[in-house]
């Protein structure tokens, strides 16, 4: 289980477009969605903010997928990702999406400083979400 002081280890997953993207300088924040609540909060946020706002804050989106049917996923999560004005990671695994903490209806925030997670912030709306990331 990744914890502060713990490395977030270089890893590989495919975006919404089937991109794939290996992650191996690992960013300053790493978001992580468990659930159909918290991607809906990550497509307001995101989508309302400058196209710059991502990499400015040298962040990535990370959306776990692994308890959603296959169909279900080809058929209507991904299709729907696919309007976000942003690049989301979709992992299917659920060995490795369980390794990151999570709290229900909630956004699992990493800060990280080289790889290390330095901070774990939970955030179930918009506010709290801006505060995380630029607080």
């Amino acid at each position: 289980m990744i914890d502060i002081n713990t490395t977030v280890e270089p890893f590989t997953l495919n975006d919404q477009f089937g991109v794939e993207h290996n992650i191996q300088i690992r960013p300053k924040i790493l978001i992580c969605s468990f659930g159909k609540s918290t991607g809906k909060l990550i497509s307001r946020y995101f989508d309302a903010q400058d196209k710059d706002y991502i990499r400015k804050h040298d962040i990535e989106l990370m959306a776990d997928v692994s308890g959603v049917p296959s169909l279900l996923r080809k058929t209507i999560i991904v299709p729907k990702m696919k309007k976000y004005s942003f690049d989301i990671l979709l992992s299917d695994d659920k060995n490795f999406s369980k390794q990151f903490p999570a709290k229900e209806d909630s956004l699992t925030i990493l800060k990280l400083e080289n790889g290390v997670v330095k901070e774990i912030i939970f955030a179930s709306d918009e506010d709290e979400l801006k505060d995380a990331i630029e607080g």
